[in-house]
């Protein structure tokens, strides 16, 4: 989407990749015991994900206006673009009222999610339709945005496993 909307610009790619796996490390230490063990797998994903993979192709034909979002996520000749249902599921599971961490700039208790704004604009931009494929942009260019290293270090300092999030005890 992001390649799509800025004519392939490397800095913006760059800065969408950033961005996004700051967001997926910092759920996967929710998510994972052992986060450091998914390093590897969570990047190399990530990079095909976000490139070349059928996630990639679907938001490059929205950000183009080449496909609708009301034709669903099931793309004759492509299959099923799982990227949609992921980010709604991870959306909803991020925005638990149970779940809090404390957000880094208001020292107050935020649910997970509002640590995750790429994840929160695809969410509007994919399943609630609340905004077009430029808010994405739009997300990239807002300087309240967290740096993602400090995503990442919040993620990495604090014991943040919460292992009923995946319904285990």
């Amino acid at each position: 989407m992001v390649a799509a909307l800025t004519n392939e610009s490397a800095t913006s790619k760059s800065v969408y990749f950033a961005h996004c796996t700051s967001e997926m490390i910092f759920i996967t230490h929710l998510l994972a015991e052992e986060p450091e063990k998914l390093a590897g797998p969570l990047l190399a994903d990530t990079y095909v994900t976000l490139l070349k993979g059928r996630n990639a192709w679907y938001g490059q034909m929205l950000a183009k206006g080449e496909l609708s979002r009301d034709m669903g996520d099931s793309i004759s000749g492509k299959g099923m673009i799982q990227g949609v249902s992921a980010v709604g599921a991870f959306y909803e599971l991020l925005s638990q009222p149970s779940l809090s961490v404390l957000h880094p700039g208001e020292k107050k208790p935020v649910a997970p999610v509002e640590l995750c704004p790429i994840l929160k604009t695809l969410y509007k931009i994919l399943i609630s339709r609340e905004e077009s494929s430029q808010a994405i942009l739009q997300a990239l260019r807002d300087e309240t945005l967290n740096d993602p290293r400090e995503r990442i270090e919040i993620a990495q300092s604090h014991a943040f496993y919460r292992p009923s999030l995946l319904g285990q005890p």
